[in-house]
């Protein structure tokens, strides 16, 4: 068994020496000097989301001086656009505390097909109204399955029922833009909103959306809430005003869609630019919900990007939830996370690393998968030995602090939050593309579920077959 163990430590670190580049975090533009997410002019509140689904966004800090000139869009203009991936991944167990043979652990190696699409239409009846939306479609299409239930005479005899479970479609973004006198720009209807900073992480954009950054798979993007979004840019600068109206979806089977004025939550953040750096400045308040203040700020200093945020919350969900009319008593709750990017365009290195620590030990999801202190880092090559066929990509994420997730909960929880059950994971990847429409990658990747537990060493092979964006 060391011997062994020793063998895949020894893959791991030659797959380390070769050099990296992930599918996720390669693109050069993202981490230019000129990147619009880290420049001197204000960014846009979708520029960290981006999507990259064929349809650029508007960058609304600049759309007054845009939309006075009438260069954006001619009046009358309908864009469709979006991407597909489609690929096939499988991940076989080389070793783990099971010890099962290698024939076991390859009888038991699952194939994961992907044949995901995202499409969109964006029209522009004017040059002061918008409306765009977003709608995923995934696989499985349709499932269909046997339900094994007890008879209705507690005997040893199973009922197999014929289920059908449809899951396929998704509406990721659906609003409208509009403005009054090119000075306020309002935005509603369903959209991410990004007040965050984070690339792995992200605890300020979490106070209004309702899903997280999943850290394996940053691309993905994450699901919003509906609102009314009000954006004030203050005449002669670059700093802007957000405002937030969200109304409440905590809809109860079986009653109406109404909910109650009083469950409205409201949200504001200001911007304000200072030479390279931008600084936001906000707060979330719910009617017997925990109240929320949140700082964000990023900026480079010479060819490094630095970000942060810091969110402080007076109570937990679970406290509230249990003594909503109780001010006091409650748990202060801090929440915190830096990180850094640097590109070198020679020879196309890319490298992210983001701490974040998480104080919240009261509510499940954070007790369980991000409480106390979170490392990830990316390293990633554009190229190898000069061919930019090869590539490759090296991802380790660690915690330390949280509780050991409890079994019975793991397949409870999300696909989102996946990558956060381990308590330690390292992967590295190798690509390589005979052509422009097929990548095959494979590599080591290895799991701890705790400290206390020797690791799970697998191999992971993935290929992706033709998709992209239109």
């Amino acid at each position: 068994m060391k011997k062994f163990f020793v063998t895949a430590i020894f893959l791991t670190f030659c797959f380390v020496s070769i050099s990296a580049q992930s599918n996720d975090f390669s693109d050069e533009d993202f981490f230019s000097s000129d990147d619009s997410l880290f420049s001197d002019d204000v960014f846009s509140e979708d520029s960290l989301f981006a999507d990259g689904d064929g349809i650029d966004e508007v960058n609304e800090v600049s759309a007054k001086t845009d939309l006075s000139k009438g260069i954006l869009f001619e009046d009358g203009s309908i864009k469709i656009g979006g991407n597909f991936t489609t690929s096939l991944e499988t991940k076989t167990v080389l070793y783990s505390e099971e010890d099962k043979s290698f024939d076991e652990n390859l009888k038991d190696s699952v194939l994961t097909p992907t044949a995901n699409a995202n499409l969109i239409v964006d029209a522009r009846p004017t040059q002061s109204l918008r409306m765009y939306t977003k709608f995923g479609i995934q696989y499985p299409y349709t499932v269909k399955g046997n339900l094994q239930n007890k008879n209705f005479f507690d005997q040893n005899v199973t009922l197999n029922t014929q289920v059908t479970i449809s899951d396929w479609f998704s509406l990721k973004e659906l609003f409208t833009d509009f403005s009054i006198a090119d000075t306020a720009f309002f935005r509603f209807g369903l959209h991410t909103v990004t007040w965050g900073t984070g690339y792995f992480f992200s605890p300020v954009s979490d106070l209004i959306n309702t899903s997280s950054i999943d850290p394996e798979n940053t691309s993905a993007q994450v699901d919003g809430s509906l609102n009314l979004r009000t954006q004030i840019v203050l005449p002669n600068t670059q700093n802007c005003l957000w405002f937030y109206v969200i109304p409440s979806t905590d809809f109860i089977a079986g009653t109406t869609a109404d909910t109650y004025l009083r469950d409205t939550a409201l949200a504001a953040k200001a911007d304000l630019v200072f030479g390279n750096w931008e600084f936001g400045i906000g707060g979330f308040y719910k009617y017997q919900n925990a109240p929320k203040a949140m700082l964000t700020a990023s900026g480079s200093l010479k060819n490094v990007s630095v970000f942060g945020e810091f969110v402080y919350r007076y109570g937990a969900d679970s406290e509230w939830s249990t003594k909503k009319d109780d001010w006091s008593d409650k748990t202060n709750i801090f929440q915190a996370t830096v990180g850094l990017s640097r590109y070198w365009k020679n020879p196309a290195i890319t490298l992210a690393a983001q701490y974040y620590y998480d104080g919240n030990n009261k509510d499940m999801i954070h007790q369980y998968l991000t409480y106390g202190h979170n490392v990830a880092a990316l390293l990633s090559f554009g190229k190898i030995l000069g061919n930019s066929d090869f590539t490759a990509s090296i991802f380790g994420m660690v915690n330390f602090g949280k509780e050991d997730l409890p079994p019975s909960l793991s397949a409870m929880l999300p696909q989102t939050y996946a990558s956060l059950i381990n308590t330690m994971t390292l992967s590295a990847m190798i690509n390589y593309s005979p052509l422009s429409t097929i990548k095959i990658g494979m590599g080591p990747y290895i799991t701890w579920k705790s400290f206390d537990n020797n690791p799970t060493v697998s191999l992971k092979l993935s290929a992706s077959l033709g998709g992209g964006k239109f």
